[in-house]
């Protein structure tokens, strides 16, 4: 079926081709599936406006005129839907230009899709691939993994930040809802600075019948909507390397516990503001996705509260992912995953982990899906999920262990003792052992080994380098 629902949204959008742009057609059955999902919800007591409108755009009267009035026409089946949830200023596309029969193969597209949920996710992978600049949605691959590592449950809040389409949200009501077997749990919130991005969620929770609390358009890092709430679950994969982020709201704010943000990039004003919306209950946890350069730069500020991350044990795992998986950014990407605390409870296992920091180095594991284009398997996946689940000691795992070039627990000490470096690619690698004058063979060998395998990734990185300078 989901392979039908892309050929379906292609075949659409090639049909109206030169008749308007590809973001204004996917635009326009974004709000077609919106409105019918509104004229066909089941609580209706009566004849809604949106059904009323529905009913009119598939009739051919609207055919006969321009595409202005088939625009308004939906816009005006939504009004009920924008009173309860944002107006739609920034998503509505300006079709005065277009005939109304040119815009008929996409709402027959619409009208005939037996998944609006699934319609809409090829909407945005389509945006996801042609976007040249503008804002971007994390992909599938990285909100089931974030997920599963952090096991959203029923009766849980959720917050994402900077929640874009809202897609870690969506993933978290999923999760649970596998887990525990009700839908609308857990509690959702979100907020995002962008307008269309922010309208875009509302629209995704909605044909997900998902309900969900959205706040904006308005940085959570300056003017945060949800300031007196903390959540048992944090989310989010802001812009990286934000420059223009601090504007009036630097200095005095509950989040900067560890020490100020630099004003010219907000890696750690978001690394802050996830471990400050954990609740300090257990079980308060939290996953960011953050540049690599974040794991080991040495500037100061940067530094400094990195520092206070790994000293105050809020600092439970990085994780080292490959490149190609965000559209935006070439270079591997780091997930660090944050905790209100690491003992013996529920959901952090038999385990208590106080005192340490667990490294993965997943930057080999993605497999190559298009041009550019990288996606990370399900057995990566599992395999991160179930080395973190072991570290924490969780039921049904097996013990942990550190594995060579994958995984290793570092004391506070340790990652002290080399100035709170927790790139995993440069920690994970083979320990050499203290060993007597009998055993230099051995050792010679070991670190022979290593070597290779530093080879070998060495290799793996050019080759994804070059295959990613491919498509420029």
């Amino acid at each position: 079926m989901e392979k039908a629902s892309k050929v379906s949204l292609w075949r659409a959008l090639e049909a109206v081709r030169g008749a308007l742009t590809q973001p204004d057609a996917v635009h326009f059955v974004m709000l077609l599936a919106l409105l019918r999902h509104e004229a066909e919800r089941d609580d209706l007591m009566e004849r809604s406006q949106a059904e009323h409108a529905w009913s009119g755009v598939l009739g051919r009267g609207l055919w006969t005129r321009d595409g202005r009035d088939v625009v308004s026409e939906v816009v005006r089946g939504l009004w009920e839907w924008q009173a309860r949830h944002v107006e739609l200023r920034d998503l509505p596309p300006d079709l005065t230009d277009v005939r109304g029969a040119d815009l008929e193969p996409l709402v027959r597209c619409v009208s005939t899709a037996p998944d609006l949920a699934a319609l809409f996710e090829d909407c945005l992978e389509h945006v996801q691939r042609s976007a040249k600049g503008g804002d971007y949605y994390t992909p599938a691959d990285l909100t089931g993994l974030v997920a599963g590592l952090m096991e959203p449950r029923q009766g849980e809040s959720v917050y994402d930040p900077a929640c874009g389409s809202g897609g870690f949200l969506l993933k978290a009501d999923e999760y649970a809802r596998a887990r525990d077997g009700q839908a609308g749990d857990p509690a959702l919130y979100g907020q995002d600075s962008n307008r269309a991005a922010l309208e875009t969620a509302a629209i995704n929770l909605a044909v997900h019948d998902v309900p969900g609390v959205l706040h904006g358009p308005a940085s959570s890092l300056t003017e945060g909507g949800f300031r007196d709430l903390t959540f048992d679950v944090v989310l989010a994969n802001p812009p990286f390397n934000q420059t223009a982020w601090s504007q009036q709201a630097r200095g005095i704010h509950p989040d900067w516990r560890y020490g100020f943000p630099p004003a010219g990039n907000a890696n750690f004003a978001w690394a802050q503001h996830v471990v400050g919306r954990m609740s300090p209950k257990e079980p308060g946890r939290g996953a960011l996705l953050l540049p690599t350069g974040a794991a080991s730069t040495t500037r100061s500020a940067e530094l400094q509260i990195r520092a206070g991350l790994v000293e105050d044990d809020a600092l439970s795992c990085v994780i080292e992912l490959p490149a190609g998986l965000l559209p935006h950014v070439r270079n591997p990407v780091t997930l660090w995953l944050f905790n209100s605390s690491k003992k013996d409870r529920i959901p952090w296992g038999s385990s208590d982990r106080s005192g340490h920091t667990l490294l993965i180095d997943a930057s080999g594991t993605a497999v190559k899906v298009a041009r550019g284009r990288r996606v990370l398997p399900d057995d990566a996946r599992n395999r991160i999920t179930t080395t973190f689940a072991s570290w924490r000691g969780a039921q049904d795992q097996e013990p942990y262990e550190d594995v060579p070039s994958w995984c290793r627990s570092l004391a506070i000490e340790e990652i002290a003792a080399q100035e709170y470096d927790v790139l995993p690619s440069r920690r994970v690698g083979a320990p050499v052992a203290e060993t007597g004058h009998g055993d230099d063979r051995e050792r010679v060998g070991d670190l022979t080994q290593e070597l290779y395998g530093l080879f070998d990734r060495s290799h793996r990185l050019e080759a994804e380098l070059r295959d990613l300078l491919d498509q420029w």
